[in-house]
């Protein structure tokens, strides 16, 4: 008899389990802690398991679920295809199964498990990507050209697009990627056609690839789903003899539906030791749909989704093989807690925290009272705050929806976001806050400490560099009370511009920036858009390719101050002027006390850095004197700061180091990144 009183008589299932602690807590008040133990294996849902109010534990009695000692559990959301045939297909042995034979049949899917890691939809090129050509346009500062169903291929290219008018062009425009569907390849006027447009206007020098087609079909790891015949079709990998493919057929594996506008909230319950897997999310191909969802991908659930939940714990779990998000916090949570996790390989991100609204804003206006916006939530029971994410590996996002972030905080104040490693993704790795401009802002006093971001843009293997304006920390609107620091960033890379450390964007303002060290980065260790009130002090800049700091826009007020840092170039300017913007201008930022450096031998100044993104020698730049002359940095100091070897990543310095002069105070390297070593 299965009565769950036993490790010999456990439950057949998490919903069976969950029921009988309702049914005793139904009974009177919790006296002692409840676990729930989870034998290992894989616990395929049907259905997403859902956790309400009567569900909760207290802050002296919580609810556990938790693997049994230590075996691997893994609670998916997929349903698993073994029955193969063989077949052959674009002149390849593959395998083929029919899917209307599963059980409850399936839902067409754009990401696919094979064998425990995720298989590659069939795409053009294998690797790497296409071009649109010179002759698509461009948008400027005075024109914003119209977004359309069709863009320019190059003519060599021709050869990638034969049998593709079943697949799908995912095209990088800017910070945004969209997906669309082919409708027709105009050869004559050397244009795909789709039948969705992009979310902006194509321009020239975009990265594209085609997949999902299925002349696409070439190589080893490859899939391609037959809509029409609905057919699953695989190319196993050399000495692959058994295929166990993976599809995702649930949105969400877990769900915590507490009502907060009723004081109905799920509490108190924790998960420890569990793997969360095989979720999905699908941007139809249907043209009546989107082909994008905006800048960091955040119109969508995570796999696992709060609502309503307080003192919750997420500890020492997997979520992994993700087609979304990994976790959203969403209305109504607040003091969570996720701790000593692994997230990866994510289709999209790894964490939506608050909520989503973007209220209405002034780019210039940047006092203004409650009369002049409204409210930024519908209902204030539906605030979300002081949640917590420490010692989490987040990597190996974007794999699907590439615009998605390791860490996304809407409308949500006083999050602590600390000892973190996040890494791989294509866009940014932090995104805080979700008012563009001077208007209302909820975003505030939230914590960015002992981070180590690194490979962002760019990935570890060297994949990327596809998407633009990004940043290692991204921030919008009104940031009163957040501090960033004691992070490392490194190797923040871009497409065409936008590889930023830290990216103070629209607005931000009321914002401290210290004790960060920041070095190889694209464009600039530092970069802010336009706000008010930032304080950056006593952090280490080292190394990018425009400059060491850059501005955007100027406005009528200092839009930082930046004391007390240690600026390192190359052969660099150390600042550098954006699209409205020009060095020459007086008063865009304040800068004194800083040491600044070139180990190239000479300092350099500033330089405009617009429309080019990067430091043009050939172009005027402002010496350091000339700079100066303007005001600048008048008690700044040019020294080397004495550092061991910088060039690899080693920032040490000396005690009698020159930095000590402006008043900077050395700070701990080393303790960035998860204080926890992870046995996986």
């Amino acid at each position: 008899m299965q009565d769950g009183t036993s490790v010999k008589t456990p439950f057949a299932t998490l919903q069976k389990a969950r029921d009988a602690i309702r049914k005793l807590k139904s009974e009177g008040d919790l006296k002692l802690p409840v676990t729930v133990y989870l034998h290992g294996g894989t616990y395929k849902l049907s259905e997403p398991f859902v956790m309400k109010t009567e569900d909760s534990g207290t802050s002296e009695c919580p609810v556990t679920y938790r693997a049994y000692n230590e075996e691997k559990v893994i609670i998916s959301g997929g349903k698993e295809v073994v029955n193969w045939t063989k077949s052959e297909l674009n002149g390849h042995s593959l395998l083929v199964s029919n899917l209307p034979l599963l059980a409850d049949g399936f839902t067409p899917f754009e990401q696919l498990w094979v064998n425990g890691h995720r298989a590659i939809q069939a795409r053009t090129p294998n690797s790497g990507y296409l071009k649109v050509p010179m002759g698509q346009g461009a948008d400027t500062k005075e024109i914003t050209r119209t977004k359309s169903f069709d863009f320019f291929y190059n003519t060599t290219d021709e050869h990638y697009l034969e049998g593709t008018e079943d697949g799908v062009a995912v095209v990088f425009n800017k910070w945004l990627e969209y997906h669309m569907p082919i409708d027709q390849i105009d050869r004559q006027n050397k244009r795909i056609i789709s039948t969705k447009m992009g979310g902006r206007a194509i321009e020239d020098d975009d990265d594209y690839y085609l997949e999902g087609g299925r002349a696409m079909l070439d190589q080893p790891g490859e899939w391609y789903l037959d809509r029409q015949a609905d057919k699953l079709y695989y190319f196993p990998l050399e000495g692959e003899s058994k295929v166990v493919a993976t599809i995702p057929s649930l949105v969400n594996v877990l769900r915590m539906e507490g009502d907060a506008r009723n004081d109905q909230f799920v509490e108190n319950i924790q998960f420890k030791n569990l793997t969360f897997s095989h979720t999905t999310w699908i941007l139809p191909r249907d043209s009546t749909e989107p082909s994008g969802y905006g800048q960091a991908d955040i119109q969508m659930e995570g796999a696992l989704y709060l609502k309503g939940a307080i003192d919750c714990l997420f500890e020492d779990c997997e979520i992994t093989a993700i087609g979304n998000y990994g976790l959203e916090i969403g209305l109504g949570c607040s003091n969570n807690k996720v701790l000593n996790c692994d997230i990866h390989d994510l289709g999209a991100g790894g964490f939506l925290i608050g909520p989503k609204n973007r209220p209405r804003s002034k780019e210039n206006k940047y006092e203004f009272t409650e009369e002049d916006f409204p409210s930024v939530l519908e209902n204030p029971s539906d605030a979300c705050s002081n949640n917590e994410i420490t010692d989490c590996r987040i990597y190996d996002g974007g794999r699907y929806f590439h615009c998605a972030v390791g860490i996304w905080i809407g409308q949500s104040p006083n999050n602590q976001v600390h000892h973190n490693e996040i890494f791989d993704f294509y866009y940014s790795a932090i995104s805080s806050g979700w008012t563009w401009g001077y208007g209302p802002a909820l975003a505030t006093g939230n914590i960015f400490e002992y981070n180590h971001i690194h490979h962002i843009g760019k990935l570890t293997n060297g994949d990327g560099s596809v998407l633009s304006d990004l940043g290692g920390i991204y921030t919008l609107g009104d940031q009163t009370g957040t501090v960033i620091s004691h992070n490392v960033f490194h190797d923040i890379w871009a497409g065409k511009y936008g590889g930023w450390a830290i990216y103070c964007d629209e607005g931000t303002r009321n914002i401290l920036i210290e004790n960060n060290l920041a070095y190889r980065c694209r464009h600039a260790c530092f970069n802010q858009h336009y706000g008010k009130g930032n304080i950056i002090r006593n952090n280490i800049f080292a190394f990018a390719d425009a400059s060491v700091v850059m501005m955007a826009r100027i406005q009528e007020h200092a839009g930082f101050i930046l004391t007390n840092n240690i600026l390192l170039s190359d052969d660099t300017p150390i600042y550098a002027g954006g699209y409205e913007y020009k060095v020459k201008q007086i008063g865009a930022f304040k800068s004194d006390s800083n040491l600044v450096w070139s180990t190239a031998g000479k300092v350099l100044g500033a330089q405009d850095r617009f429309p080019s993104r990067i430091y043009e020698p050939n172009e005027p730049v402002l010496s350091w004197e000339e700079w100066q002359s303007q005001g600048n940095d008048q008690h700044s100091l040019i020294a080397d700061p004495g550092f061991i070897d910088p060039a690899n990543g080693d920032f040490r310095m000396p005690e009698n180091s020159p930095a000590m002069q402006i008043g900077f105070k050395p700070f701990p390297l080393g303790q960035a990144g998860p204080r926890i070593a992870k046995t996986n």
